[in-house]
């Protein structure tokens, strides 16, 4: 998955800071998942950057947070990693419609209905659209999953979970 950075970088919010309002925890009830997260940037590859083992969840900090009035806040996670297996992000293919997603970001909870689990080629990611900063408010989570090509050591699709602010 790449990012949207030029898109993204230098227009509207900045990197987190510290800021109270930036994310710390990530949590789905019903199927167990409570994880860290960690704000993050750009990789030196144009990829969204990931946290450093499939355990934490990074938020991608150049965009909107939980909570905000408009845009797609993103976080992003490895599916899996050598000499750790397979994380919590593992069991996204798991989610159903409705089911609510948790995020904690200080004091502040901000939850959210999924809406659409969708599993695509990452050749066909939409990045303008999955890191928008337009629109209504909503959260996309993203990890890999398909088919791992063990020469490239890649796999060939996102699975992207859609999900709008419960009231």
């Amino acid at each position: 998955m790449t990012s949207a950075h030029d898109a993204t970088l230098g227009s509207g919010t900045g990197p987190a800071g510290g800021v109270a309002n930036a994310p710390s925890r990530f949590e789905i009830r019903r199927l167990g998942i409570a994880m860290r997260v960690l704000p993050v940037g750009v990789a030196k590859d144009g990829q969204m950057a990931l946290p450093r083992t499939p355990a934490e969840m990074g938020w991608y900090e150049y965009g909107p947070r939980p909570g905000d009035s408009s845009g797609a806040t993103v976080m992003a996670g490895h599916l899996d990693m050598p000499g750790y297996g397979t994380g919590p992000l593992g069991r996204l293919d798991e989610l159903r419609k409705g089911d609510v997603i948790t995020v904690r970001s200080g004091t502040t909870v901000s939850r959210y209905r999924v809406d659409e689990v969708l599993a695509l080629k990452k050749a066909t990611l939409d990045l303008a659209s999955l890191f928008s900063r337009d629109g209504p408010a909503r959260l996309h989570v993203v990890t890999c999953g398909g088919r791992f090509d063990p020469v490239a050591r890649k796999y060939d699709e996102n699975i992207v979970v859609v999900a709008t602010p419960v009231a």
